[in-house]
């Protein structure tokens, strides 16, 4: 199977995060959001992948390399100006035609079983599968409705000439399963969205536009405090512990009481905690719980750092408090200043 991450997007609602620093590539948890994403298809089998690229699209380029790192062969689509998810499935369409492949947006953690949603697929000879979760607030995504039998009825109300009696309200969880016959529908050359555009077209021909329901973990990191939550999340074990293998060498993980490292006198360190390498803590700070501080960060005596996430080379200085913030590379806290749910990048 084929996977294509989308990767394109501006990151608009991260900022500033997303200023001089490509969304996929923001840090989670020491490393980058894409790397947990390339590490799960790997995991998968997925060994053939496809990124379309757009914003600081060099930068993300150059992380990226030939996808050896993962054992992975990867196709990079750059696009000079957005062509919206169907848009840059088409533009890529001849690394596509051979099989049905996986699509995936590069900032959502999902735990779903690739391989079973890739099986519920062919069983069903479905044009698109699309991962659907229950959701309060399914509707402000976008609500999708489906019928007893799992088949799409309604995408966010289209098309508005099919309205089902029935249905259970779900919301799309940005991961799919796409036939390479999808593609004959998506117009070249321009921007295409495949749910508002794409697939309710398909619905009103009763094309098979599936749902595939699913009620296990999922993020979509869209913006700053659901990018803090994911951190959080992974650190009480929401997708495993795999990622703690992935860390940068001299790096700590503090997940329990014994966990504990050596620290200067006076440290207090509360769990969960996560130290990148070459961190530096002066006497009589405490950290945590939920704090994740990148390489080379800086805490001088006294300063407090709790349900916050500091990129490589914050300085905090002495006796500051940094409480719900992010804290993007080479931020300088000033010394008995308090920050809470702070977002600053340089």
């Amino acid at each position: 199977m084929k996977a294509m991450i989308l990767a394109a997007g501006l990151g608009t609602r991260m900022r500033p995060l997303t200023d001089h620093c490509p969304k996929p590539l923001l840090p989670l948890l020491l490393q980058p959001m894409l790397d947990h994403i390339l590490a799960q298809l790997a995991r998968y089998g997925i060994r053939d992948v496809i990124i379309n690229l757009h914003h600081h699209a060099d930068q993300l380029a150059r992380w990226l390399g030939d996808g050896s790192h993962w054992g992975v062969h990867l196709s990079l689509s750059f696009e000079p100006e957005i062509l919206g998810t169907a848009g840059a499935l088409k533009q890529v369409e001849p690394l596509l035609r051979d099989a049905p492949f996986l699509v995936l947006n590069a900032d959502v953690l999902i735990d779903v079983d690739l391989q079973a949603l890739w099986h519920w697929h062919c069983q069903r000879q479905a044009l698109v599968t699309m991962v659907l979760r229950p959701d309060p607030a399914a509707r402000s995504y976008g609500a999708v409705i489906v019928d007893a039998d799992d088949r799409v009825r309604l995408i966010n109300g289209r098309p508005a000439t099919q309205v089902p009696a029935t249905g259970q309200e779900t919301m799309f969880a940005c991961v799919q399963v796409v036939d390479p016959q999808v593609l004959e529908h998506i117009p070249p050359d321009c921007f295409s969205m495949t749910t508002s555009e794409v697939y309710p077209a398909l619905i009103e021909r009763h094309a098979a536009v599936y749902g595939y329901r699913y009620t296990g973990y999922w993020m979509d990191i869209g913006a700053p405090e659901r990018y803090l939550q994911a951190h959080w999340d992974m650190l009480e074990g929401a997708l495993g512990d795999a990622w703690l293998q992935r860390l940068p060498a001299g790096s700590h993980a503090i997940l329990r009481p014994d966990d504990m490292p050596s620290v200067a006198p006076g440290v207090t360190l509360v769990p969960p905690v996560v130290l990148g390498p070459d961190v530096e803590l002066a006497p009589d700070v405490h950290l945590g719980p939920y704090a994740v501080l990148g390489a080379g960060c800086r805490l001088a005596s006294g300063a407090v750092v709790r349900d916050s996430v500091l990129w490589g080379g914050v300085q905090v200085g002495a006796g500051a408090q940094v409480r719900g913030c992010a804290l993007a590379t080479a931020i300088q806290v000033p010394a008995a200043s308090t920050l809470v749910q702070a977002v600053l990048s340089g």
